[in-house]
């Protein structure tokens, strides 16, 4: 993950490959015995067609030279050859040599030589080197070559390049030669992956790396392995400011970036007039324009106008206009317009004006749309759509659908509610349970010589859909209906049940005036075998009419048999009231 943000701090920088070798790269092999420097230097030009310029009397005053060297750049060639008060410069193809004006008391050592790998002694390009104290860096070329120069005071440098152990080298304890030679032992990096997507996070990375590592500032990131200190930091852009190409290893403890910044971390306070990047972890405030980036953690609050991304956990409060994504767990408050995603555990809160996602919940998911919890949820779930969680303890609420496929215990309230086994409760005008009630009903009473019945949900709360039927006239009289219903046990294999339904009754053809009729039910029920029982028992029924309606006196004034109650109201509604009976099967 930290490999993979850092992409975002070199989008403003820029890098050449060359594909000629340069003139102090080019090799040489040289064997001479007490020859003249200008004589070397001539062997020097057959081979690499370079041509030297100098002034013979810089030259000539030369002691003769004996030197046995194969396959060394001209760079190193040049440093046995001639003296700490000869310089040189290149330009094009010409090497161009004169004195160098050596200072009295210098105030800065000039370093400069190759870095090999100890265990093959191949040259190492993007080594770091950086002095602790100035944050002063270079990074080694193509060719495994740096130069720098750092004050005298200081005791050391540092050398690091990722895969290899950190080098330090005593100032003291350098020779006086114009170059200096460091080796690398490397250390084993070798892992593999187990895992699909970090296989895959891992190719990602690796692509990152092939575009990044054309930038010196992110070579020095990812080499760097100390973490160094700063109170105050303003940047303008990644690595344009006062940590210079070393922001990637500093941690800060207030931290300004213009438009943006990156640093390894924050200890108190982080604004970005744009974005902020930090490769581990902030502990504090964050406030971005547009997006806030954080490898590791972040504790305490993250504000963002666009987005907010943790690689591994948050704890505090998150708010950004379109989404956070935590890659951990989530302990505290994330809030966005749009998205919530969190790769981990949420102790706390998520509110969300689309999408919630979380691996477990322990607290509250709150979306305009969905909300989804891959494993575990113990809290409550608001939705506005459908709420999704693999097994909940606790409460899901939601516009059309609710889905645990195991309720352990709590309460589900929606259109429809799904699950394969509850021990709670799911109230809605659907509910389904794939391990509770399935139960065909096929029954009859004093109106309808026939009704089918479908019960389903759970043995405390279910659904009943059902259809009525008595043919016994020229014009049959039927009718539909939705119920709920509450069954108990009683002892052994008698149970007693309640339901009050709701049926429209029609005579011939539908009527699409008012013809309700009303009942409620409680009865007992005898299973004689696992998926076959019979019950009966009273039915209170309440018809309710339309007497305005043009069919009522020949279709629906005697639909009661008897009436206990009858009564019409000024608005011409008649109410009758009879208690009957119901007989009925039922399978499954």
């Amino acid at each position: 993950m930290q490999r993979v943000i850092f992409i975002f701090s070199f989008l403003l920088s820029s890098a050449f490959c060359f594909s000629v070798t340069p003139p102090l790269e080019r090799e040489v092999s040289l064997s001479l015995t007490n020859e003249r420097v200008s004589f070397a230097l001539n062997k020097m030009a057959e081979q690499t067609g370079l041509v030297f310029s100098y002034s013979s009397n810089i030259i000539n005053d030369l002691p003769p030279i004996s030197i046995n060297i194969k396959h060394k750049t001209v760079r190193e060639a040049l440093a046995l050859l001639l003296p700490n008060s000869i310089s040189y410069k290149v330009k094009n193809n010409y090497i161009i040599l004169k004195e160098r004006v050596i200072e009295k008391n210098p105030k800065k050592a000039e370093l400069n030589g190759y870095v090999y790998d100890k265990a093959t002694d191949k040259k190492l390009a993007n080594v770091t080197i950086y002095d602790k104290t100035t944050l002063q860096s270079v990074t080694t070329n193509d060719y495994g070559y740096y130069s720098m120069s750092i004050p005298i005071k200081h005791q050391s440098i540092i050398i690091n390049k990722e895969n290899y152990k950190d080098t330090a080298i005593i100032l003291g304890e350098l020779q006086t030669n114009s170059m200096t030679f460091i080796n690398l032992s490397p250390v084993d990096s070798t892992k593999k992956d187990s895992v699909l997507w970090k296989q895959k996070l891992r190719e990602l990375e690796n692509f990152t790396v092939k575009v990044a590592n054309k930038f010196s500032a992110y070579i020095n990131t990812m080499n760097v392995k100390d973490t160094l200190h700063r109170n105050v930091q303003v940047s303008i852009f990644p690595f344009i400011g006062t940590n210079h190409k070393l922001s990637g290893s500093v941690t800060n403890k207030y931290s300004f970036n213009i438009f943006g910044g990156y640093a390894r971390g924050t200890d108190a306070l982080e604004i970005g007039g744009f974005f902020n990047v930090d490769k581990q972890n902030v502990n504090g405030v964050q406030l971005a324009g547009f997006f806030n980036l954080v490898g590791d953690t972040v504790k305490g609050t993250q504000l963002a106008g666009f987005f907010n991304v943790t690689g591994t956990n948050m704890k505090g409060f998150q708010a950004s206009g379109f989404t956070n994504v935590n890659l951990g767990d989530l302990s505290g408050v994330s809030a966005t317009g749009f998205v919530n995603a969190n790769f981990g555990k949420v102790k706390g809160a998520q509110l969300a004006g689309y999408v919630n996602y979380a691996k477990q919940l322990e607290g509250i998911q709150a979306t305009g749309f969905v909300n989804c919890v891959l494993r575990d949820a113990k809290g409550l779930q608001v939705a506005g759509f459908v709420n999704h969680a693999k097994e909940l303890d606790g409460t899901q609420i939601a516009g059309f659908i609710n889905h645990a496929k195991y309720l352990k215990n709590g309460l589900q309230v929606a259109v429809v509610n799904i699950s394969d086994s509850c021990k709670g409760l799911p109230i809605g005008f659907f509910s389904f349970v794939k391990n509770g009630v399935h139960q065909l009903e096929i029954s009859g009473d004093e109106i309808f010589k026939a009704n089918i019945g479908f019960r389903t949900g759970v043995s405390k709360f279910y659904n009943i859909f059902n259809v009525g039927i008595d043919g016994s006239s020229s014009e049959p009289l039927w009718s539909f209906g939705y119920g709920l219903g509450t069954s108990f046990t009683i002892k052994n294999k008698l149970r007693s049940d309640i339901t009050l339904m709701s049926n429209h009754v029609c005579k011939g053809e539908f009527k699409d005036a008012a013809s309700e009729l009303y009942k409620l039910y409680w009865g007992a029920e005898y299973k004689f075998k696992k998926k076959f029982s019979i019950a009966a028992g009273p039915v209170f029924n309440l018809y309710i009419s339309d007497t305005y309606s043009a069919d009522y006196l020949s279709k629906y004034s005697n639909i009661a048999p008897y009436t206990l109650y009858d009564h019409t109201t000024d608005n011409g509604f008649n109410l009758k009231g009879w208690v009957g009976g119901k007989v009925s099967i039922r399978f499954f």
